[in-house]
C-alpha cells in the first residue's frame, strides 16, 4: 500500500521530528521512538480526506510490537486517535491498518521461506 515515502528535512527516520511524506499525500511527524519498547509515535499533519487538516484535529497514531510467548509469534497492535468525532475517518484508518498488517505479514512471510 505503501508505494513511496519521501523524506522532508535531514532528520533521520528514527529521531523524534522525522517528517516524511508517504505517497504523495500523507505528512507525517515522528513523535516518539523506543528501541526498547519496540513501540513508535506518529502524527498525521495533513493528508487526503478524511485524514485531512479539514477532517480531523491532532491526529496520533502509535504501533506496540510485542512478542508472543506461546508460539514464538509477533503481536503487534496500531491505533490512533483524533479530535473531532468523524466516522469516516475511523473506517478509513481501520481499512489502512489490516491492509498494511496483512502486508506485513506477507513480506515477512515471504522473508523467512
Amino acid at each position: 500500500m505503501i508505494t513511496d515515502v519521501e523524506r522532508v528535512g535531514d532528520a533521520p527516520g528514527d529521531q523524534v521530528g522525522a517528517v516524511r511524506v508517504l505517497n504523495s499525500a500523507f505528512h507525517e511527524t515522528l513523535l516518539e521512538f523506543d528501541d526498547e519498547m519496540l513501540s513508535f509515535t506518529y502524527s498525521i499533519d495533513d493528508g487526503p480526506s478524511p485524514v485531512s487538516k479539514s477532517d480531523v484535529e491532532s491526529y496520533v497514531g502509535r504501533v506496540q510490537v510485542r512478542p508472543v510467548t506461546e508460539g514464538g509469534g509477533t503481536f503487534v497492535e496500531w491505533s490512533s486517535s483524533w479530535q473531532k468525532d468523524n466516522e469516516p475517518t475511523y473506517e478509513f484508518c481501520h481499512n489502512i491498518y489490516v491492509a498494511l498488517l496483512r502486508d506485513m505479514k506477507q513480506h515477512l512471510e515471504s522473508r523467512a521461506s
